[in-house]
């Protein structure tokens, strides 16, 4: 209320004046003398000075109170001074003894009725004495329906929690706050425990734009709020804001015209009256005048007028037109712009007076924005700058962000030409403070570059020191794991050697006593090797025939499948066992496969499977519980050894380690030595290639009479790994024969064998890799490929026997107690480049003492290296040039072969017993003494078999079962359980696979031979493929090599027989 208070000073300024006057006339008065004259002459002075002054201040007061109401504020007035107030606003005691005690029960009795408006008593007179007429009956209320459903899931997101380090330790730095934990506000902060409580937080309340802005509250006493304040009317309008509604005295018409015009007249009326106090506020709080008019009643009747307007009657010699003064109107029409001249504001002139007085209330807001200009210009030298204060009022209106520069320069009237100051180069350093302001951006810009310089080479420690600290970890960790892995693996090498000598100590009563054997043909190789074999499940279940074993008494069979076999394969091995008298053959044997076997890649070997499916593991634990049990497993290898630590049950096999050692080709051709027994020509235990080229070179040399040098792969088996070099492809090979012939004595010279050496090495490194020739191409398509696994895994050369070339086998079988059998003799069956077709027993190619005696020394060395169970030894008996036999031992294969399984299957069909002195298997024998069988004319008795490698073939997909084997009766195709005589079919799976497998069982072997020509012309014939060739039908199948070469071997009988029956003649 900028004019109000202009006024207010007036009307103050006055009272001064007349102080000031009065202090002067006194001062008179006692310095003249007391003649009458002159005293009244100082009398009427007197009287005139308290006149003006009476006359001025009631103008003045007109005129406040007139401004106060037509600006109609719609603020209460502060109360300035408590006590005054108190003691003005209470009625005195002479017009409270005015009133009847009738009057005063009256007035209670009203104001009762007021205070409590419910009854109907109260309603009438409500509508009686003011017209307020009672409100309509409340309705009831309808529950509102809401759309929707109710939401019973949680609204509201759980607040921010401390990290559980800070919450232990108080003393431990807070958290990172966020964004989001500071949009919750001030209280979530604090009650979460993200500012600790003993955090000042005055600052986050009065920064600018301050959230909450702080002031002193003015208390008002208790005591006031049941005082009533004296009613006051004024015929120039009043501010709402100071009145007070009396309810109970009765409004009376008044006349305004007759109001008398001197204060002393208004003192001097009664006391029935209504009065209206208000408060004229001045620039001090305890300074409170209170302006009172009495107002005579037109007359003693009429209680329920209406008010007088206000205004009227007023003459204008009173001062009720006077105009409004200069400051007046300049604070109301003023465009209120100001000066800032080179960085300060002018603040003496009348507009920027006018302004502050304008806008009294917000001036905090607005300094600061005039403050932030003044910098501003100051920094730039701006001379000069206009600026619009309602602008700036505006901007200081905007609590919620700080004022940006482009905000202070739209507060500007000449903006155009103070941008040209501010956009000019250099321009803030031209200002008053212009050396501090370069000094500091030199300062900031020399301090960012070395902290920037800083962090770089901080940055760079703490990535190394991340580096270094994560390696550390790193090793630390691989360090704990190695060490843990290896305590793992000794405990379960001393587990597994406390099973084995377990097993050792027991097997003589455990061979007698009903046991358990869990049979699991796992292939455990190298995952490049497994990966690389076509049907690998299939593959491991060849050896199915190891069901037959449980047809022994005092054998149960637990046999491991590698995928859930079919209820026809199940059914067929069940039939067989019952036709050869088993009884209750189902309960004799089970098959059990992983429940996880789907889920692992094909190439995953059965005992890796097995270890990862404990359904299955637990089924052959409670089979077996309480019996005596082993494991006979397949290829051995590190997870055979796992399975038998997690089953608690000993393997019938030596150690992995040992295992994959002894029956690599180097290991074997190790073992061979220590037996003394006779194995070809060569080197082993290459690993690069030089090595290789300089060991063929030399063998070549020293032994000019072998046409063929093979290369053998340590780790690979039936025949992959083989690869052979003709010495006829070597310019080489034949001028060392000619220099051999024509002068021994030079052949025998060293220089001249070093410089031959040398040559044979350089042709070998252009030969060999153009003339060499690869058995298994699609294995190793190219001499790269299989040099490099050649020289990775290691290998061998040996010396291939020439002209007629036979491969007999001897499958032992090594007791846990060291002891050494003969378990079965083949012929193996192989093409010419060493595909394994096939076996033929017994075998009729070497010498059989020779064979058994060579066979058993290497089992005996064998067993001294801690080797038990199944192993087969491949051999090769050849005439040399001069006719004479040669035995050479080539292979050792450490665990049960597929030969050792078709005989276990040879010899449940027939019932009979195997000699191994004399190379024969006679059926029905059982009881007799063997010397005494051998002088038996046992004609008749004689059984051989020979077998051939599953076949595969696409279209016995299509064929079923019942069909099949309907078509194989008719063509006498099947097996006589009373001759003992006839085929058998080793089934691997469902026909849906498209592999199969035969047995054929004869009085002779070429009788055996022919059989399986027969059944392999009956499956040529049925499924019709004499116009397809084996690379049409799969990668895998075998099929027309095996019938070519199976007739090539009845050939070789036939003439045979001819030449004997020749010599007989």
């Amino acid at each position: 209320m900028p004019s109000t208070s202009y006024h207010a000073e007036d009307v103050g300024k006055i009272l001064l004046e007349v102080q000031n006057n009065l202090r002067a006339l006194r001062s008179d008065l006692s310095a003249t003398s007391t003649s009458e004259a002159s005293a009244t002459k100082k009398i009427s002075l007197l009287q005139q000075l308290i006149d003006k002054a009476e006359n001025d201040i009631k103008l003045k007061t007109e005129v406040v109170l007139n401004n106060a109401f037509n600006e109609q504020y719609t603020t209460l007035p502060a109360i300035r001074d408590t006590k005054r107030s108190r003691s003005t606003s209470r009625p005195n005691s002479a017009s409270l003894r005015r009133l009847s005690v009738k009057e005063q029960m009256q007035s209670k009795r009203q104001m009762d009725l007021i205070m409590q408006p419910n009854s109907s008593e109260a309603r009438n007179f409500l509508q009686e004495r003011f017209g307020v007429a009672a409100p309509p009956p409340p309705k009831p209320r309808q529950p509102k329906k809401v759309p929707g459903s109710v939401i019973r899931s949680k609204t509201s997101e759980p607040g921010t929690v401390l990290p559980a380090a800070v919450r232990r330790d108080p003393s431990a730095p807070p958290p990172r706050l966020t964004q989001k934990d500071i949009h919750k506000g001030m209280s979530e902060l604090v009650n979460k425990g993200l500012i600790p409580k003993y955090v000042d937080l005055t600052p986050a309340f009065v920064r600018t734009p301050a959230p909450v802005l702080c002031g002193p509250v003015q208390m008002h006493p208790w005591d006031e709020q049941f005082v009533r304040q004296e009613p006051y009317t004024n015929p120039t309008g009043f501010s709402l804001a100071g009145v007070k509604m009396d309810m109970i005295s009765s409004a009376r018409q008044v006349d305004l015209n007759t109001l008398p015009r001197s204060t002393a007249s208004m003192r001097s009326k009664p006391h029935k009256s209504m009065s209206v106090q208000m408060e004229v506020g001045e620039q001090e709080e305890s300074k409170v005048r209170k302006v009172s008019v009495a107002i005579a009643p037109a007359g003693e009747e009429g209680g329920d007028e209406d008010l007088p307007e206000m205004g009227g009657g007023r003459d204008k010699k009173e001062g009720g037109g006077t105009p409004r003064d200069y400051n007046t109107l300049l604070d109301e029409f003023s465009l209120h712009q100001f000066i800032i001249r080179r960085g300060l504001t002018l603040s003496s002139t009348p507009e920027f007076e006018s302004y502050k007085r304008k806008h009294t209330v917000m001036w905090g807001a607005i300094q600061d924005i005039i403050s932030r200009l003044e910098r501003f210009l100051g920094n730039y030298n701006v001379p000069l700058a206009y600026v619009d204060g309602n602008k700036v009022a505006l901007l200081a209106q905007l609590d919620y962000k700080e004022p940006s520069n482009d905000d202070l320069l739209d507060c500007l009237v000449n903006l155009e030409q103070v941008l040209e100051l501010v956009k000019l180069p250099g321009g803030r350093y031209r200002g008053s403070d212009k050396e501090r302001s370069a000094s500091l951006v030199l300062q900031s810009v020399y301090r960012g570059h070395f902290c920037r310089k800083q962090f770089r080479q901080s940055l760079h420690r703490y990535k190394s020191c991340c580096i270094i600290q994560r390696q550390w970890r790193t090793i630390i960790t691989f360090r704990r794991a190695t060490k843990l892995i290896e305590e793992k693996i000794e405990d379960r090498k001393t587990q597994f050697q406390q099973l084995s000598i377990k097993l050792q100590q027991q097997w003589q009563d455990m061979s007698r006593r009903k046991r358990v054997v869990v049979h699991v043909p796992s292939i455990s190789r190298e995952e490049a090797q497994r990966m690389s074999v076509q049907d690998f499940a299939i593959r491991q279940n060849n050896q199915l025939g190891r069901l037959t074993w449980s047809s022994s008494p005092d054998v149960e069979v637990i046999y491991v499948a590698p995928f859930p076999l079919s209820p026809d394969v199940v059914q067929y091995y069940s039939k067989l066992l019952q036709v050869r008298g088993t009884e209750s053959a189902d309960d004799r044997f089970k098959i059990v496969f992983p429940e996880n076997y789907d889920r692992f890649p094909s190439h995953f070997s059965i005992s890796s499977i097995l270890l990862y499916s404990p359904r299955c593991l637990k089924r052959i634990i409670n089979f077996a519980k309480g019996k005596d049990a082993y494991i006979i497993p397949g290829v051995v290898g590190p997870e055979d050894l796992k399975l038998a630590c997690c089953l608690n049950m000993p393997l019938l096999s030596p150690e992995p380690q040992v295992a994959t050692v002894y029956s690599s080709k180097s290991g074997s051709r190790r073992i061979f030595s220590i037996a003394e027994v006779n194995s070809p020509p060569g080197a082993y235990d290459l690993y690069s290639t030089e090595e290789t080229l300089h060991a063929l070179a030399r063998l070549i040399f020293e032994r000019l009479d072998v046409q063929r040098w093979l290369f053998k792969i340590d780790d690979e088996f039936g025949g992959r790994g083989h690869a052979w070099l003709e010495t006829s492809a070597l310019q080489s090979h034949a001028a060392l024969l000619r220099e051999r012939e024509r002068s021994l004595n030079l052949w025998m010279d060293p220089q001249k064998q070093q410089a031959a050496l040398r040559k044979v090495v350089e042709e070998l490194e252009q030969i060999l890799p153009k003339r060499a020739q690869i058995a298994h191409k699609d294995i190793y398509p190219t001499w790269e490929a299989y040099e490099e696994t050649f020289t990775r895994v290691g290998g061998t050369i040996e010396a291939a026997a020439g002209g007629q070339v036979d491969s007999p086998c001897v499958n032992l079988f090594i007791l846990p107690t060291g002891e050494v059998s003969i378990h079965s003799t083949h012929d193996h069956l192989f093409t010419q480049d060493y595909h394994y077709m096939g076996a033929i027993f017994p075998q009729q190619t070497a010498n059989k003492k020779a064979l058994n005696a060579a066979a058993t020394a290497i089992g005996k060395v064998c067993a001294d290296k801690g080797i038990i169970g199944y192993i087969s030894v491949d051999f090769v008996a050849f005439r040399d040039e001069e006719g004479y036999p040669r035995l050479w031992a080539v292979d050792l294969n450490i665990g049960m072969h597929d030969t050792a399984v078709s005989f276990e299957l040879f010899r449940f069909l027939t019932g009979g017993n195997f000699n191994p002195l004399l190379g024969e298997f006679m059926a029905d024998v059982e009881g007799e003494n063997m010397e005494e069988s051998s002088e038996i004319n046992m004609e008749g008795q004689r059984r051989c078999y020979a077998v051939c490698d599953p076949l595969y073939h696409p279209n016995i997909a299509n064929v079923q079962y019942n069909v099949f084997f309907n078509l194989c009766r008719l063509k006498g195709i099947h097996f006589d359980l009373e001759e003992k005589v006839g085929t058998a079919f080793m089934l691997v799976d469902s026909f849906a696979a498209g592999f199969l497998a035969l047995l054929c069982v004869g009085s002779k072997a070429s009788s055996a031979l022919k059989m399986i020509s027969e059944g392999l012309n009956f499956i040529h014939s049925q499924l019709g493929i004499s116009k397809m060739s084996d690379k049409f039908l799969a990668p895998a199948s075998n099929f027309k090599a095996t019938m070519k070469e199976v007739k090539k071997r009845i050939a070789r009988f036939q003439e045979v027989e001819e030449q004997e029956k020749a010599d007989t003649r």
